[in-house]
């Protein structure tokens, strides 16, 4: 390997041998860790990482102690290693012929696996002599039937980390940095795929009553979660303390789940396993960030990474409307004629996540005509419509509007998820009268 151009494995071994340095600095707790790998206690191994502060190398520790457990293993299974030539692929194919067998003997296979579980030499050199498998490839073999078990052991030793996985019903993968959430919805509805070109719907900041997911079993032996907010990376935090709905398969009924001093009881989980928090989006608006935090029966606890929230509780401000004709404006209720000359419309309304501005005539015998709209088109910069507003000329005549009384109503829109659905966001609207002659 070149050194200026080091491949793949460097960073992961030098990351191997940091953490299992790091653990070693504290000798009885590297052997507490290594008494839990040998245990296969997946509490006490996660617990003994957590409190050094290197679970997030799990696996790499757990590999590192397997590599010495494995060589110790089959030393003492095979005997000492002969001096190997240099590999010959002749000899790798006559390898693989001569423990086919393995694949065709389920009994074979299940007593050498037991023997490399209990390091029994006696069971694990007869039953190899009784297959014919010659001597110079017991090593080999029980290497891989270690590594095998290595793998499935730090599986099961290795937690999934705690994770929230959404948030308003939007997948937290879904969320980038600046908080702003990607449709469609999880499930599908609440909330529509985006389609910002052109249209209204994506970018999505949050509000209301927002209902988070998660996954907490990951860690070994759960007894309790909580839920936290805070408006910077590093806190301080407040836990959510919203009853969960959840439900009872014994007793065929619905139930709340309630925290104590923020933490909720495992115990008390029903059928909603992933359903963790109901968040009452707080004030003021902005970037929130979301933890989970799961607490294990040795009270050690594990923490998710961040999930960034644009909270938006906000509906658009600044909103005015003006009709104007001839460059007089128009009181409510005006009338007004084809000799005037076409109107010209002024409106204002403004929003930090603008969705859209739609302007429609209504009235007359119950039609409804489209005057003017705008959406934000995927341009989170568009605010909508900010002082001194947008003006454009409207010709009602050219457009077909038959002569009645009607209001001229403006809605502006922003594009919150409120309470789990797009179709709850902020919109303010406004109307003004006219006759049309």
């Amino acid at each position: 390997m070149n050194e200026q151009e080091p491949d793949d494995r460097f960073e992961d071994i030098r990351l191997s041998v940091e953490a299992a340095a790091k653990l070693a600095a504290d000798p009885e707790t590297f052997l507490r860790t290594f008494e839990a790998f040998q245990a296969q206690d997946a509490e006490r191994f996660q617990s003994e990482l957590s409190k050094v502060g290197v679970l997030d190398h799990c696996h790499r520790v757990c590999q590192w102690f397997c590599s010495k457990h494995c060589v110790h293993v089959c030393r003492k299974l095979a005997g000492p290693i002969d001096n190997a030539p240099q590999l010959d692929p002749k000899e790798v194919l006559e390898f693989t012929l001569a423990v086919r067998s393995l694949a065709e003997n389920r009994e074979l296979l299940a007593g050498l696996i037991t023997a490399v579980d209990g390091v029994d030499v006696e069971a694990f050199q007869s039953m190899l002599k009784k297959a014919k498998i010659a001597e110079r490839y017991w090593h080999q073999l029980c290497h891989w039937l270690c590594t095998v078990k290595c793998r499935a052991v730090c599986r099961e030793l290795c937690p999934q980390r705690p994770t929230i996985t959404k948030v308003g019903l939007i997948p937290a993968t879904h969320i980038a940095p600046t908080g702003l959430g990607s449709g469609p919805s999880v499930p599908v509805g609440p909330t529509p795929t985006d389609n910002f070109s052109p249209g209204p719907y994506g970018h999505h900041p949050f509000g209301g009553l927002t209902f988070i997911e998660g996954s907490i079993f990951g860690v070994a032996n759960p007894v309790a979660y909580k839920v936290e907010w805070a408006v910077a990376p590093a806190g301080p935090w407040t836990p959510i303390v919203n009853p969960v709905a959840d439900f009872d398969l014994v007793a065929l009924n619905d139930y709340d789940r309630t925290p104590t001093a923020g933490w909720f009881p495992v115990i008390e989980m029903g059928l909603f396993k992933t359903s963790l928090a109901n968040w009452s989006t707080p004030a003021p608006d902005g970037l929130h960030y979301l933890k989970l935090t799961v607490r294990n029966s040795l009270a050690v606890e594990f923490e998710s990474g961040l999930v960034p929230v644009k909270v938006d509780n906000t509906g658009p401000s600044n909103f005015t409307l003006t009709i104007k004709q001839r460059d007089q404006e128009l009181p409510c209720c005006a009338k007004v004629s084809k000799d005037g000359g076409k109107l010209e419309i002024t409106v204002t309304g403004e929003d930090e996540h603008f969705e859209a501005l739609s302007i429609s005539l209504r009235g007359g015998c119950n039609v409804s005509y489209p005057v003017f709209s705008k959406t934000y088109d995927g341009n989170t910069a568009d605010t909508g419509a900010p002082a001194p507003g947008l003006t454009f000329t409207y010709d009602p005549w050219a457009a077909g509007v038959d002569p009645c009384c009607y209001v001229l109503e403006v809605v502006v829109s922003d594009r919150a998820i409120v309470s789990n659905t797009l179709w709850a966001h902020h919109a303010v609207s406004t109307v003004h009268s006219i006759t049309i002659t």
